[in-house]
């Protein structure tokens, strides 16, 4: 294939590298919990103690919603709590909780994009993600002395299930096991940055607000057949400007962390966060899976 410029290839990289940051870090805790921890897809992890809204998640999920939905079912109660659902850049889907359902049981549909089925009877409401990968996190108040008992109770009374089963139907052809790369930190530095990219670029329709960068990544072979890209077919010079626009962009996030201050939104939907993809990645860098402020409890 025809390479663009090594300053155009050296500029993709740059912003490709900000704009992939997140997906990559989300990655990484979707291999240490799934891949290599070897949680399943589908079933909800209990870790810690509560910790309240801006703790780390005491509860966590990944759903793989290529074959079909998942139907999230949270119960009736008076305790205050949110699960979260983000795309696989981080970027967050919605939010289930006290505040959304005024405490009452329910069940929530989470839908891939493009999913165009009907939605059916005793769904409460309908998330639909942008990837086809996608993870939920959950906080709760802390947990108060003498009430451990009344807490798991709460905490039963969450499910992931298959659309087919909630329907009382047969379940759909699975979708193929993915060759999940292993994950190195180094990653991060190098070219392989952009292997590990362009696998996970299988799981990201391109959306419009994406369509220009996406177009870019692909004239350097990122995200034409994702899992297919060889930085080693590159010729050297395109190379070296893919590994300069790294650097340009790893100096980008640190002067943007050096520059941050608190208060500043760094999370929340796409719609909210748009083309800023710095933000997003250095959401990603020093809070990742942070709610935002509205979504507390």
């Amino acid at each position: 294939m025809a390479f663009p410029p090594v300053e155009e290839i050296r500029r993709t990289a740059a912003e490709g590298w900000i704009w992939g940051f997140a997906l990559l870090q989300n990655y990484h805790v979707l291999y240490g919990q799934v891949v290599d921890g070897g949680a399943p897809f589908g079933a909800f992890q209990f870790v810690g103690a509560p910790a309240g809204p801006e703790g780390p998640p005491s509860a966590w999920a990944w759903l793989d919603l290529r074959a079909e939905p998942w139907v999230l079912t949270v119960p009736a109660t008076e305790r205050p709590y949110v699960v979260a659902v983000h795309d696989l850049d981080t970027s967050y889907v919605g939010f289930v909780g006290s505040g959304s359902t005024a405490g009452q049981a329910g069940h929530h549909l989470i839908a891939a994009p493009g999913w165009q089925g009907r939605v059916p009877d005793g769904i409460a409401a309908v998330l639909r993600a942008d990837t086809s990968l996608v993870g939920l996190t959950g906080r709760t108040a802390p947990v108060e002395a003498g009430t451990e008992t009344v807490f798991a109770a709460f905490r039963n009374g969450f499910g992931l299930r298959p659309l087919s089963d909630y329907l009382g139907r047969g379940a759909p052809d699975a979708a193929p096991e993915p060759a999940w790369p292993v994950w190195r930190e180094e990653y991060l530095d190098t070219i392989e940055f952009f292997a590990v990219l362009d696998f996970l670029l299988g799981f990201c329709p391109v959306l419009p607000m994406e369509a220009v960068l996406r177009e870019r990544l692909a004239a350097i072979g990122v995200g034409v057949k994702p899992g297919e890209f060889e930085p080693g077919d590159l010729h050297a010079g395109a190379e070296l400007a893919i590994e300069h626009g790294i650097a340009d962009a790893r100096e980008r996030l640190a002067q943007a962390r050096t520059a941050h201050r608190p208060g500043e939104a760094l999370v929340g939907t796409r719609e909210e966060l748009g083309a800023d993809h710095l933000s997003r990645a250095l959401g990603a860098a020093i809070g990742l899976h942070t709610l935002p402020g509205y979504a507390w409890f």
